[in-house]
């Protein structure tokens, strides 16, 4: 299988239907699975996963109901048990431009490791986000590329595209949103081969957002300290 589309949902019941059903629609790959990873969600989210799985025969739940809560938990958990030898992170809020898959798999197949969508490229859109969240994520990446050489325009977005294979390699610690950049920096420092296409942000279709950006400011910003205390590659990827 080539492609596995990893969904984290905490308490999006009104999203997922919507959303598996643009998927559908809007992306191109012939062969692919979608993870939902249910995390500790206390709406009627699992009831709607068990109701999609009857409707989509490529759709897997996972059920997160032991440990802490968090995106980055739950997209570790549910890229671990991909199988497709590409693994896209996709959002259960419906705030992805899910038409960027495309040309994602074509960079990739292209040679590169990883593809990120960038909001803040040419051609990209912050869309619907609200201009303080633009303008923090788009500086930090502007920072980070300073300081580690990354060299693409959104580190902070969560949807990107990247090889099965270096997963394991990059020893993940986040569990929640500053997995994002944590990704990318110690993708940057391995020295992988990293590229990103164009998008536009949507602002969630329903429910409640959980980003909070004093927190998580904190938290990206101490990744910074990577630089001195993540090891490069011992030999090219």
């Amino acid at each position: 299988m080539k492609v596995s589309i990893v969904i984290p949902a905490y308490n999006e019941k009104d999203n997922l239907p919507p959303l598996m059903e643009d998927i559908t629609e809007k992306v191109r790959v012939s062969d692919y699975e979608i993870i939902v990873v249910d995390d500790h969600s206390s709406d009627d989210t699992p009831k709607i996963c068990e109701k999609l799985k009857e409707k989509y025969p490529n759709l897997t739940v996972i059920r997160r109901k032991k440990g802490k809560n968090g995106m980055g938990y739950a997209l570790m958990d549910g890229s671990k048990k991909a199988v497709g030898e590409y693994i896209f992170w996709v959002m259960g809020d419906r705030s992805d431009k899910l038409e960027s898959i495309n040309e994602m798999v074509e960079k990739l197949d292209g040679g590169l490791d990883i593809v990120m969508a960038s909001r803040y490229m040419p051609g990209g859109s912050r869309g619907e986000l609200e201009v303080d969240k633009a303008v923090y994520g788009s500086t930090y990446t502007r920072l980070a590329k300073i300081f580690f050489g990354i060299p693409v325009h959104d580190i902070t977005n969560a949807y990107r595209g990247f090889r099965k294979e270096i997963l394991d390699k990059l020893d993940i610690k986040s569990g929640d949103f500053a997995i994002s950049p944590e990704f990318a920096i110690k993708s940057a420092i391995k020295g992988y081969k990293m590229g990103e296409v164009p998008t536009t942000y949507f602002n969630r279709r329903a429910g409640v957002t959980k980003f909070n950006i004093l927190k998580m400011g904190l938290r990206y910003l101490s990744l910074f300290r990577l630089k001195f205390t993540y090891p490069k590659s011992n030999t090219p990827p």
